[in-house]
């Protein structure tokens, strides 16, 4: 196979703080230990699908039912802002920090202008919340969908490493809960209605990640929950919307330049979590993947979690979601597992893979 097209780092970024709110649960923690006592974020919706019946969702129920679209994903954003601010305090008024949002593909450059300017909103939105709390904030958009948190944490490091940045807020956001985004769904025989299986539940949510360099996290007293050790991206041919076989390439590529570097360390692959929708062509693609990444890596017994199961596909939000999940659950040797790998595979030719471990397996960024 060819090398994938983006791999970064280690050493690790320390992962200091989370902000996590889905259909599910307002923490990471919560989200942890609901999906764990399998909980599910499933409700009927207001919208309807081609059968005329009620759409199943996975909303945040709190919000406002008569809202939809950005002005969920404004709320959502700003509560996660809010949630970090106890950490952000520790923060000096001289201190750089970066903001890299993911965001779906809908709100791409390239996307309608309707999305765009839905974005720019959000943009405007999550800076002015940031800055409203004494921060110098350097911002950055990445509209790659569920991959998203891929690229993202390759910038960030880049960041980091280079000392450009004291600290990084890494994070997605995202929703379906829109008549346009449910319209285009039932357009393309994607939603799920009892009898089209070949489809997925939506959800909506959003998680933010605080990643700093460790002298910082160790001048602001951040604990580092988990390191964020290795981003690696890759591209599938095959997309939703052409007629190339799916080979499960992109995924593959990306999982396996990270099971290299765990298995040249002698270091395991204990937990993978990912964005597995039932659709036919997501679970092809991972069967494909699977054995590939896993071999020489795996242990005799290895955790493996789907966020769809619960909450529903989180789109953009999936990965950073996935990150703060398995912070939780490493902190409370539930699973017993000392890494991590969390995947994503756009709807489009965009893939990721990004490896988290517990602290103290490699060195950090000083």
């Amino acid at each position: 196979m060819s090398s994938p097209h983006g791999v970064v780092f280690g050493p690790g970024a320390p992962l200091c703080a989370t902000a996590v709110w889905n259909g599910l649960a307002f923490s990471a923690y919560q989200t942890w230990a609901l999906r764990r006592a399998e909980l599910t974020a499933y409700v009927e919706s207001p919208f309807h699908g081609a059968d005329g019946e009620r759409a199943t969702m996975a909303p945040i129920r709190t919000l406002p039912p008569q809202s939809f679209g950005i002005d969920r994903m404004v709320a959502i954003g700003t509560q996660l802002v809010e949630d970090l601010t106890p950490a952000l305090r520790a923060l000096p008024t001289t201190a750089r920090i970066g903001l890299v949002l993911c965001l779906p593909e809908r709100m791409a450059d390239d996307g309608p202008r309707a999305f765009r300017h839905q974005r720019q909103g959000l943009e405007r939105a999550l800076i002015s919340a940031l800055e409203t709390r004494g921060l110098a904030v350097v911002p950055s958009t990445i509209a790659r969908g569920h991959a998203s948190l891929g690229f993202a944490v390759i910038e960030a490091g880049a960041a980091l490493s280079g000392r450009h940045l004291d600290a990084v807020v890494v994070g997605g956001i995202d929703t379906y809960y829109d008549p346009a985004v449910i319209e285009a769904l039932i357009d393309e025989k994607r939603l799920y209605d009892g009898t089209n299986l070949d489809a997925f539940i939506p959800g909506e949510g959003g998680a933010l990640l605080l990643l700093a360099r460790r002298d910082v996290a160790k001048r602001c007293a951040w604990p580092a929950q988990v390191s964020v050790e290795v981003a690696a991206t890759n591209r599938e041919p095959s997309t939703l919307w052409n007629d190339v076989p799916c080979m499960g390439l992109g995924l593959s590529r990306a999982g396996r330049a990270i099971a290299d570097r765990l298995q040249a360390e002698r270091r395991t692959l204990d937990w993978w979590i990912t964005d597995l929708t039932p659709e036919n062509r997501r679970v092809h693609e991972l069967s494909l993947a699977w054995p590939r990444v896993g071999q020489g890596v795996f242990p005799s017994q290895v955790a493996f979690d789907s966020l769809y199961q619960h909450l529903g596909d989180l789109g953009a939000a999936a990965m950073p979601t996935g990150v703060a999940i398995a912070a939780e659950g490493m902190a409370r040797c539930d699973p017993a597992a000392r890494t991590c790998l969390v995947t994503g595979s756009s709807n489009t030719e965009d893939r990721a893979a990004i490896l988290v471990a517990q602290p103290g397996q490699v060195s950090s960024f000083a």
